[in-house]
């Protein structure tokens, strides 16, 4: 289903129409899942955000004012219900920590030097989330600011960062 499709989809369920919105889980729940994924790194941890925040969709679709935005509204769902995870579960921090410090380690294979998902993993939480964001989820720039909660300019100046850092890990 293409942006459209989803919006066309999106008016249907908030009119009450079950069959439009078991279509649209269908087609949005795998994306909103692996996100959850990319967040927390925990599967049982992805899939209780996830279905917290299909409650929420289910419940407030009507709300939504405008349906084009219906994937960055439940991102940012999701990226809500990430944060009151971890902040109600600390081992989420630590487990992503002790992550980072195994990323970080030296590797014995050059093809896993040069993984592109290695790599992006090893960036900071706010560049990491961007860059899935836009480049795994095609996601425009305008809505991950809406999902991240920051200005537009700022996604910009993090897609930056996360380019030449990546450009830096890639060619060293």
């Amino acid at each position: 289903m293409n942006s459209s499709q989803i919006a066309i989809t999106v008016i249907d369920a908030q009119q009450g129409d079950k069959a439009a919105f078991n279509r649209l889980c269908n087609e949005v729940y795998g994306a909103s899942f692996l996100f959850a994924m990319k967040l927390c790194k925990h599967t049982d941890v992805a899939k209780d955000i996830t279905q917290d925040a299909w409650l929420v969709v289910a419940k407030d679709i009507r709300k939504l004012k405008e349906p084009s935005v219906f994937k960055a509204w439940l991102f940012r769902v999701i990226y809500h219900k990430f944060i009151d995870a971890t902040r109600n579960n600390k081992h989420l921090l630590i487990d992503e920590l002790n992550g980072y410090e195994k990323a970080l380690s030296p590797v014995n294979n050059i093809e896993q030097q040069f993984d592109l998902i290695n790599l992006i993993n090893k960036l900071p939480d706010t560049e990491r989330h961007c860059v899935y964001l836009f480049y795994l989820e095609d996601m425009p720039i305008s809505d991950i600011a809406l999902v991240t909660n920051v200005a537009i300019g700022t996604v910009k100046s993090r897609l930056h960062r996360a380019r030449a850092q990546l450009e830096i890990w890639i060619n060293d």
